[in-house]
């Protein structure tokens, strides 16, 4: 059972669990185990959350502390059997290590941000999109039959 921390370049909480530049992991002891750096996250869209908690399983970690995280995301996590804390961004590492600082508990997916994009726009859903149709537009064939319009030749 281990503990990792969303972190930004330079070593404080990150902002948001899907951008944070890398996850510091310690073990009960508070002794540094490996830091997971999220790289190639625009590359693989929002399948990188899903390599960052394939990772972390892997560690053992068991509890992750951000300072923001989605809905979508923190559901997952939960569903996944992590326990999820929420810090203030940009609180310093050892503040979260020395425990200095109140960790809120995230049991539910509620308590997670909204997305901002709809379900799709970011690659986690169906990119389809409905058509729209065009009034007075035809692709079929061309408009037979008429020869002017209101003066106008066709």
């Amino acid at each position: 059972m281990s503990m990792a921390i969303a972190l930004t370049p330079r070593d404080q909480v990150a902002g948001h669990f899907g951008k944070a530049a890398a996850f510091a992991v310690y073990d009960l002891h508070g002794q540094f185990v490996i830091k997971i750096e999220n790289a190639g996250s625009r590359e693989l869209g929002c399948k990188h959350k899903k390599v960052i908690q394939r990772q972390l399983a892997e560690y053992g970690v068991s509890e992750i502390v951000l300072g923001n995280i989605g809905q979508r995301s923190l559901a997952r996590l939960l569903n996944a059997g992590f326990k999820v804390s929420r810090v203030a961004p940009r609180t310093a590492l050892n503040d979260v290590l020395t425990g200095s600082v109140d960790k809120e508990a995230l049991t539910s997916a509620e308590q997670g941000r909204d997305c901002k994009r709809e379900k799709g726009a970011c690659g986690c859903g169906s990119k389809k999109k409905a058509t729209v149709a065009k009034v007075g537009m035809s692709s079929l064939a061309p408009m037979s039959g008429l020869a002017k319009i209101e003066g106008f030749k066709l």
